[in-house]
């Protein structure tokens, strides 16, 4: 079997869809794989800002010159390792990982509560109420500010009935970490956490079986779906209080740098940088979260698949910068030493290839082993590659 990644412009009938490339949304297509029979199908993927796609080779159609699968992973890994180039953009947390966890997933425990009961009075009719909303960012932002790997790594885990709450918590903690990052001031940083919280309100006005479904959407569906950004838009813009900064994150968080993005379909400068952070965080924390159709991705693979996504969809410079706040490992990644032992990251330096982790498995007598913490920067070890934590059988989590 070959894969080759394609420029849309490039499709013609009789090639084989392979992957569409936009795993981060649903697209309205009824299956991810098939067969291109007609130019309608080629002009919907244009509409919807789709800019390359991969094909199967073997089972449709060929283009000359394409690269394959393989060489673009292979540049892709290449370009995440230069993103290291420029150190970490965020300053050295102020307690350890093993110090602000218990407090970390106290903070993400009350803040999903009290979001599923203002998401759920938004669902009754019941007007966005800020006051809540308003104290969770502190607790998110102050946590941040004491290590932000401690609460960046526990938001990845989801549990299914509950996962546009959390989802909610966990787009605040990346943008609270995203700003920072940036070095935007506190007013700044507080109005993108409390955008981050806010920026799915209007999924409460989709009816719960298409907001639930344990599948693909269908066309109709999809664009009841798209309506969310919309909507809003429009329940925040009736709030008291509430700043533009927060109606730009939930109106511009599924637009896109080339067009054919939602609600608008703006495109470039006409999509504020805070839309375009929250794009950028959206994408990471979909791709990394499980769900009941998609198995979330490591950290790392999702870093190099906003690379790819770099100018069609998202904004290069910004996702540079938001892999330099994360790390080329974030913390909770599971990577392979020089030595074949595997280790979970636990923190984050400022050289971002040599984190600290923590050693837990010998992969070459497939033993576990007792965690160790291992100062990479301090060590003549070095990170080899990310591994698949199912893979080899282990829970990341759990050593943190």
């Amino acid at each position: 079997m070959t894969i080759k990644r394609v420029r849309v412009e490039d499709l013609r009938a009789g090639m084989y869809v392979h992957d569409l490339n936009c795993g981060w949304l649903q697209h309205g297509f009824l299956r991810p794989q098939f067969l291109i029979k007609h130019t309608g199908q080629i002009q919907k993927m244009r509409d919807q800002g789709m800019n390359a796609i991969y094909i199967d080779t073997d089972r449709g159609e060929d283009v000359s010159g394409a690269p394959t699968q393989a060489e673009v992973e292979k540049g892709l890994a290449q370009q995440l390792k230069h993103s290291a180039t420029g150190g970490a953009a965020l300053a050295p947390a102020r307690v350890s990982q093993k110090e602000e966890s218990a407090a970390a997933k106290r903070v993400l425990g009350e803040a999903t509560d009290v979001m599923a009961g203002l998401l759920q009075d938004v669902r009754l009719g019941k007007q966005v109420d800020i006051a809540q909303a308003g104290p969770l960012v502190k607790d998110i932002n102050a946590s941040v500010l004491r290590n932000p790997g401690a609460l960046l790594s526990l938001c990845r885990i989801k549990e299914a009935d509950t996962y546009t709450f959390q989802h909610s918590v966990s787009i605040c903690a990346l943008l609270v970490s995203f700003t920072h990052a940036m070095g935007m001031d506190s007013a700044t940083v507080h109005e993108a956490g409390l955008g981050g919280l806010l920026h799915d309100v209007g999924k409460m006005k989709v009816p719960s079986e298409i907001l639930n479904k344990p599948g693909r959407l269908t066309e109709e569906e999809f664009n009841v779906m798209k309506s969310h950004a919309s909507w809003s838009q429009e329940l925040l813009s009736g709030v008291p209080g509430i700043s533009e900064m927060v109606i730009q994150i939930a109106g511009e968080h599924h637009e896109k740098m080339g067009g054919g993005g939602y609600p608008r379909g703006i495109a470039g400068p006409e999509i504020s940088q805070i839309g375009r952070m929250a794009a950028i965080v959206d994408v990471y924390d979909a791709l990394t979260s499980n769900r009941v159709y998609h198995k979330g991705m490591e950290p790392s693979e999702v870093l190099k698949k906003l690379l790819e996504w770099s100018g069609s969809h998202l904004d290069g410079e910004l996702v540079q910068q938001f892999i330099r706040t994360l790390g080329i490992y974030p913390v909770g990644s599971l990577v392979r030493l020089s030595g074949d032992r595997l280790a979970v990251v636990v923190e984050q330096g400022e050289d971002l290839l040599r984190p600290t982790v923590r050693v837990v498995f010998d992969a070459s007598r497939k033993i576990r082993l007792h965690p160790r913490d291992l100062d990479l920067a301090q060590s003549t070890e070095q990170i080899v590659d990310y591994e698949n934590p199912a893979e080899w059988g282990l829970d990341t989590a759990s050593f943190l």
